[in-house]
């Protein structure tokens, strides 16, 4: 066990680890909760694909443009009691730019970048939903159903924290907020993204 370990060292200390200074292909996994008239929903699991390209701005500062395309996630919600029911279907992707301010701590192999991004964000909205209730004796039904197709663009920003790795790959996190309206009605979109990279 001992050998392995000192022989996994040598293998990672004989290849040098790559910073991001060139152009780079990322993807993974991606969790969103999506806020809808004060309702917030989580959606599943989404993922994303990104190519960026670095800018020096000088020794361990860079400016980075990124283009991404993410499915967000989705969300589905059925339910009945036998009396209504209430069906619920949300999908959401994106496609867009970043611009990204990163900076290398310390000249390590840690880096902080800060996040601003312009999207177009797309959600498609389905509601079906019959709901009855009593008054003085007379049954009352209210039904709701429509779909709606959103396409807006909004902005985005926040942080990512990531760390070189050997094999010209490199790992990151990031969390953003987004933000769009339509028909006067804010949508806000929170993301959490484990990030892998390769660069070339």
């Amino acid at each position: 066990m001992k050998c392995l370990l000192i022989c996994t060292l040598l293998l990672i200390s004989s290849h040098s680890f790559a910073k991001l200074d060139n152009i780079y292909l990322s993807s993974g996994l991606e969790k969103s909760s999506l806020t809808l008239n004060g309702a917030e929903i989580d959606l599943d699991d989404g993922v994303f694909v990104k190519i960026g390209y670095p800018f020096v701005l000088a020794p361990n500062y860079n400016l980075v443009i990124e283009l991404e395309y993410s499915q967000i996630g989705s969300y589905e919600h059925h339910l009945t009691d036998g009396i209504g029911y209430d069906n619920v279907e949300i999908d959401a992707s994106s496609v867009g730019m970043n611009l990204k301010y990163q900076s290398y701590l310390f000249d390590s192999d840690f880096y902080l970048a800060s996040i601003l991004g312009v999207h177009q964000y797309s959600l498609d909205l389905m509601v079906d939903s019959l709901s009855q209730t009593s008054v003085n004796g007379t049954t009352l039904q209210t039904t709701i159903s429509g779909e709606k197709s959103i396409k807006e663009v909004g902005l985005s920003y926040g942080v990512e924290i990531g760390y070189s790795l050997p094999y010209s790959l490199n790992i990151a996190a990031s969390y953003t907020m987004g933000r769009v309206i339509s028909d006067g009605i804010a949508i806000d979109l929170l993301s959490s993204q484990l990030i892998l990279s390769y660069i070339f």
